[in-house]
C-alpha cells in the first residue's frame, strides 16, 4: 500500500506562515508511518496555490491512478490550493481514483458536515489570500505616488536603501560604470570592454573576480 504526499510553498506563505518544504515532508511522512503506508513525494516550491498547472501537483494526479496508492496525505487544505473551486474539484478528483484524502492538521471526514467545514475553511483561505494582495497592490502604489521604489531595481552603479526606498550612488561600481562609458565613447567594443575589465579583476554585480564575464553582465 502506497500513500502519495504533496507538499507546496511559496515564497510568501513561507514568510508569513512559516511553512517550509522540509516541515511539511516529515509531518506527512509521520502521517503515513501512522497509516502504514509506503510512500511517494511530490512537490512543488515556489508556486502559488491559485493555479492548478503545478507540475508536482499534476505528477501526484497522475500518480493517484496507480491502484496500489490507497492514501493522498496534504499537510494542510491550502498546501492543495488556494481557491475554494479548485480545492473541491481536487478532492472530488483523488476520491474517484480511489484514494482517501488525509491532512495533517485538519480532520476531513467525508460527510455533509466535513464537506461544508472543508468549504468553509477554503473559502477563508481564499479571502485572506485576496487580501494580502490588496494589501501589497496598496502599499505599492502609496509608495509609487510619493517617488519611492517599490523594489530593487539593481541598476549597476547605485545601492538600494531597502529602509528609504531609495538608490543612493555607490562610488565604487559608479567609477567602473563611469569608465565603461569612457572605454565605449573611445570606440572600444564591448567584448573589448570586457576583456579589459576582466584583465582588471573587475567584479561583476553578483561577485567574483571577473573572470570570463561578458559585457553584459556588468
Amino acid at each position: 500500500m502506497l500513500a502519495i504526499i504533496y507538499i507546496r510553498v511559496s515564497t510568501e506563505e513561507q514568510v508569513k506562515h512559516g511553512y517550509s518544504l522540509s516541515g511539511q515532508e516529515e509531518a506527512c511522512l509521520e502521517k503515513a508511518k501512522e497509516i502504514g503506508a509506503g510512500t511517494l513525494i511530490f512537490k512543488d516550491e515556489g508556486i502559488t496555490g491559485a493555479v492548478l498547472e503545478r507540475p508536482g501537483l499534476q505528477g501526484a494526479l497522475e500518480a493517484c491512478k496507480n491502484p496500489d496508492c490507497k492514501h493522498f496525505i496534504v499537510y494542510d487544505p491550502d498546501r492543495l490550493s488556494r481557491k475554494l473551486a479548485h480545492q473541491l474539484m481536487l478532492v472530488d478528483t483523488i476520491e474517484k481514483a480511489g484514494c482517501q484524502l488525509e491532512f495533517v492538521n485538519f480532520e476531513w471526514t467525508d460527510t455533509p458536515e466535513g464537506r461544508l467545514f472543508y468549504s468553509l475553511r477554503g473559502a477563508i483561505a481564499e479571502y485572506e489570500r485576496e487580501k494580502f494582495k490588496v494589501r501589497s497592490k496598496f502599499g505599492k502604489l502609496s509608495k509609487a505616488r510619493s517617488g519611492l521604489l517599490t523594489h530593487n531595481p539593481r541598476i549597476y552603479g547605485y545601492r538600494y536603501l531597502s529602509e528609504k526606498s531609495s538608490l543612493e550612488i555607490n562610488e565604487e561600481t559608479a567609477a567602473i560604470y563611469n569608465r565603461m562609458v569612457e572605454m565605449a565613447l573611445s570606440g572600444a567594443l564591448p567584448e573589448e570592454i570586457s576583456l579589459r575589465l576582466n584583465d582588471l579583476k573587475v567584479p561583476g554585480p553578483e561577485g567574483g573576480n571577473g573572470t570570463d564575464k561578458q559585457l553584459g553582465e556588468y
